[in-house]
């Protein structure tokens, strides 16, 4: 099972990972990050430097992507267009067409090469990219836009959407800065960050989203929005977040709820 966190930058997506991935292997659960699964393929999961770690998941990536590039056609020309019209320079542009074209890319080696008991965690993935297309405080997001590439993204077999209050996001962006901010400016993080909020709170309605989606907020509350809440999968995905809340902090444990 192919998991994929998303939220707005700062939202805790990275740390939610890491929580979950320690509570897993302390209980014998099988189940890893998409990186280290991507090493494991070609034998080189021991490399510990990080960059050198980065450099290898990227060339596999795009080595799949490209031999996979018939199935994805119409979602790498979609994106694309989008980028090439971002009000970015060309090296920004570059740099997000790579980053789509990764995400993908090990996507569809966790498509081919899982079994169907491993578990793996994606905290940047192929609907993450959702984040580079559609945010940018010099630009609107397009509606149709967003819902062809809901259409066009391969998606994962579950999707963990990781809310916060804007007024937190708002501060630890100010705080930790982002490279597409131009500056720290109160009313600049707030602009970029009531953009993705409203891009993700509108991505995650799509049916094609909320069929497969949990919402885990800021004080550790689960939601699974499904209207199938007998799926196995976010069943499965319910307990292992659980499990990661449960291992990171002695605060009473997450409440499970449903909706749809």
């Amino acid at each position: 099972m192919q998991i994929e966190l998303i939220g707005c930058t700062s939202a805790g997506k990275s740390t939610l990972t890491g929580s979950i991935l320690q509570a897993c292997r302390e209980q014998g659960i099988d189940l890893s990050r998409a990186d280290e699964f991507v090493l494991k393929q070609i034998r080189l999961n021991w490399v510990r430097v990080n960059p050198t770690r980065r450099f290898l998941v990227n060339l596999v990536a795009i080595l799949a992507c490209l031999a996979t590039w018939q199935k994805n056609l119409a979602f790498y020309i979609f994106t694309i267009q989008v980028i090439l019209q971002l009000p970015t320079t060309l090296l920004e542009k570059f740099y997000s067409i790579r980053n789509v074209l990764k995400r993908t890319g090990v996507y569809e080696i966790i498509r081919c090469r899982k079994t169907d008991q491993q578990v793996l965690l994606v905290d940047e993935g192929t609907l993450q990219s959702a984040h580079n297309l559609f945010v940018n405080i010099s630009a609107e997001m397009n509606a149709d836009d967003l819902l062809t590439f809901i259409k066009l993204a391969p998606q994962p077999d579950v999707i963990i959407y990781v809310k916060q209050s804007e007024a937190v996001l708002i501060e630890r962006t100010i705080k930790r800065g982002h490279k597409r901010i131009p500056d720290r400016s109160y009313r600049n993080v707030a602009r970029f960050i009531n953009q993705a909020v409203s891009m993700f709170d509108e991505l995650v309605q799509h049916p094609a989203i909320e069929n497969k989606l949990l919402v885990v907020d800021g004080d550790q509350n689960i939601i699974i929005a499904a209207n199938d809440q007998d799926d196995p999968n976010l069943g499965l995905a319910s307990g292992i977040v659980h499990s990661g809340f449960s291992g990171a902090t002695s605060c009473q444990p997450a409440v499970i709820s449903y909706v749809g």
